[in-house]
């Protein structure tokens, strides 16, 4: 009994040791880099971000994350039925998501750097570079998920250090496998202060997501399956549109801190 006990109190003391490791790592990188990191600004310019085209924001989101949350009560339980349709959305999401991605950086990008959003230009841009998205797309997630079965921390390793591939092949045109190269460039001495800011983002979307699924409850009880679907289709909708935006800002924040503000001209290379 007293070793359950044991190991039932480790269990509960990890998310204390690992949030005390990050708030460690996170000052101590502050200290000794020369490069800034403000995970206040960040998240002030993701919403700033979004704001230069919130519809545009909020549709794509909604196409990309609600359909899988909005599937089951459609089609109902049976698994049968379920699994061509989920299938489909797969597939369909595999390449939608980086032609999205791609477009909705080139829009946060834009209004970032002082610019009026220009959806036709963007979604112009995404179809170009929709086969080396598609390709970072696949080498990221199979990076990150060997990276994550091998005791967890090289795939968090990965996670942070091919953070900002997406906005690197949006904003200067770079080749695929260069595109990781110039992340791991950008983050070098930034990673610590990024982690503990995906930690606050977790910590809200988990609040915003109980909050979600609080009132799917109440709405509609243990049983009410729209609710609850509508209420994933929202939160997933919400973190979708942050994600995009979030990976964005990150990227005009750190290039901005190690090149300088007038250091680049992002109209030049979106021309």
């Amino acid at each position: 009994m007293t070793a359950i006990m044991a190991l039932g109190l480790f269990v509960l003391l990890i998310p204390v040791i690992a949030l005390a490791i990050i708030l460690v790592g996170a000052w101590r990188e502050g200290r000794r880099s020369p490069d800034t990191f403000g995970i206040g600004r960040v998240i002030s310019n993701s919403f700033t971000a979004i704001g230069g085209a919130p519809l545009i924001f909020l549709g794509a989101s909604f196409l990309l994350n609600a359909a899988s949350a909005l599937l089951p009560p459609l089609v109902g339980t049976d698994f049968s039925g379920q699994w061509p349709a989920m299938a489909g959305i797969g597939i369909a999401g595999l390449l939608f998501w980086p032609f999205v991605q791609v477009a909705l950086t080139r829009l946060a990008l834009d209004t970032l750097g002082g610019h009026a959003a220009d959806p036709g230009a963007a979604f112009a841009l995404a179809g170009r570079r929709l086969l080396p998205a598609l390709g970072l797309a696949i080498l990221t997630a199979m990076g990150i998920i060997v990276g994550t079965l091998l005791f967890v921390v090289p795939g968090i390793i990965l996670l942070l250090t091919w953070f900002v591939v997406v906005p690197v092949l949006t904003a200067e045109g770079r080749g695929v496998f260069d595109c990781f190269a110039r992340s791991g460039e950008l983050m070098r001495g930034m990673r610590w202060r990024l982690l503990l800011l995906l930690l606050i983002v977790l910590v809200l979307w988990l609040l915003l997501a109980a909050l979600g699924q609080g009132v799917a409850f109440a709405i509609g009880g243990v049983n009410g399956v729209w609710p609850q679907a509508i209420g994933s289709a929202i939160t997933g909708t919400l973190s979708g549109m942050v994600q995009a935006a979030g990976a964005a800002a990150v990227y005009h924040e750190v290039r901005t801190a190690k090149e300088g503000a007038g250091s680049h001209d992002l109209s030049d290379v979106f021309a």
